[in-house]
C-alpha cells in the first residue's frame, strides 16, 4: 500500500479546501450567488464528486489496469498532472482577479481578461479542473477509473461553458466575441 493513498488524499484535500475557500470568499463578498448560472455550480460539483467516487470504487478492478499493471511512475505522473491542474486553476483565479466567481455572473465594468493563462484559452480554470480529474484517474492506473474521473466532469463543464459564454457575450458583446475568435476553449491551439 505504501504512501500512495495518502499522497493522493493530500492533493485531493488541498484541492477541495481551495474550492471551499472560493465559495466562502464569494459568499462573504456577496458574490457567486447561484441562480443565474442555471445550476451549473451544483451540476459541476456533483459531476466531479460522482466521477471521482466511481473512479475510486473501480480502482481495484485489475482487468482495467493500464498495460503493465500499476507502477510507481504511473502514480507519480498522475500526481504531477493533478498538481499542474491545481496550479493552473489557482493561476486562472488570480489572473481573473475580482471578476472570478464560482457561479456564472458578470459585474459592472467587467472587461475581457487576456493576461496570464487567458492569453491562450478562455477557460483555464476549467482546464485546471479537468487536469486534476485526469491526474486522479491516471494515478489510479485504471482505464475505467480514468474514464469516469474525466468524462462526467467534462460533460458538466461543457454545459457550464455554454451558459457562461452566452452570459459573457451578452454582457461584453463584440469585445468577448473577438476574444472567442482568437482563443480556444480549453486546450491551447487545439480546442
Amino acid at each position: 500500500m505504501g504512501p500512495f493513498p495518502f499522497v493522493l488524499a493530500g492533493v485531493t484535500v488541498a484541492w477541495i479546501g481551495f474550492e471551499i475557500w472560493l465559495i466562502v470568499r464569494d459568499r462573504i463578498n456577496g458574490k457567486g450567488r447561484p441562480g443565474k448560472d442555471k445550476g451549473t455550480l451544483y451540476f459541476n460539483f456533483i459531476a466531479i464528486i460522482v466521477g471521482l467516487t466511481i473512479a475510486g470504487f473501480l480502482n481495484g478492478k485489475s482487468r482495467f489496469f493500464f498495460p503493465g499493471g500499476r507502477t510507481e511512475a504511473g502514480f507519480w505522473i498522475g500526481i504531477a498532472i493533478m498538481i499542474a491542474g491545481f496550479a493552473l486553476r489557482v493561476w486562472a483565479v488570480v489572473a481573473l482577479g475580482v471578476s472570478f466567481r464560482t457561479t456564472v455572473e458578470t459585474h459592472a465594468n467587467q472587461d475581457v481578461v487576456e493576461s496570464g493563462p487567458y492569453k491562450l484559452i478562455r477557460h483555464p480554470s476549467y482546464t485546471g479542473l479537468l487536469l486534476l480529474c485526469l491526474g486522479d484517474g491516471i494515478s489510479l492506473q485504471n482505464w475505467l477509473s480514468l474514464a469516469f474521473a474525466v468524462l462526467l466532469p467534462l460533460l458538466a463543464l461543457l454545459y457550464r461553458i455554454r451558459i457562461e459564454e452566452a452570459t459573457l457575450v451578452s454582457s461584453m458583446g463584440s469585445r468577448y466575441q473577438e476574444y472567442q475568435a482568437r482563443t480556444k476553449k480549453l486546450i491551447p491551439w487545439i480546442w
